[in-house]
């Protein structure tokens, strides 16, 4: 799907979700500004109110509504949990991944939802060559001596020794 229309999608679908979330950003390939992204990525830190998600309950309306469906991953199995969320956008038939997570976690994973996959490979490389180990679900780095928790993408980038890039810039 050309990237203006995906962006549009994302946007809409963005804007229905944000009232059940303390943050949502759209992340991936449209983050990237790729020109024909296969997908829609929502990093998201969903809203609790008296332990209820916020975010699960309106995705449950959006079902409803034939607006977002399930979708399966590879091996035929509905991906729908705390953490990940497979959908698909029924309108358009564009997959739609949400991906949960904390406030300590955010950079790191605005990082990882963003990706590609080679700029997430380039940091935990450069990560294991400092003798660090890079958590992609975590807050940071674990090092010999303690941790580091990222409070931004750029730290990310610094903590691994590498130069930032921008989201345009990573591959």
């Amino acid at each position: 799907m050309e990237l203006i229309r995906a962006r549009t999608i994302a946007e809409k679908i963005k804007a229905v979700l944000e009232s059940s979330c303390e943050r949502i950003v759209i992340a991936g390939s449209i983050r990237r500004q790729k020109t024909d992204p296969g997908d829609i990525e929502l990093l998201v830190i969903p809203k609790y109110i008296a332990g209820v998600d916020m975010l699960d309950a309106k995705i449950q309306t959006l079902i409803h509504f034939d607006m977002l469906a399930y979708r399966l991953n590879k091996l035929g199995r509905k991906v729908y949990g705390p953490k990940n969320k497979l959908m698909l956008h029924v309108p358009s038939d564009i997959g739609v991944d949400i991906f949960s997570t904390t406030e300590e976690c955010w950079w790191v994973s605005l990082i990882v939802r963003t990706g590609g996959k080679a700029t997430n490979q380039r940091i935990a490389t450069a990560a294991l060559r400092k003798g660090y180990r890079f958590h992609a679900y975590g807050s940071g780095f674990s090092t010999p001596g303690n941790d580091i928790v990222c409070r931004s993408e750029q730290e990310v980038f610094k903590a691994a020794g590498l130069p930032y890039r921008e989201p345009w810039e990573r591959e």
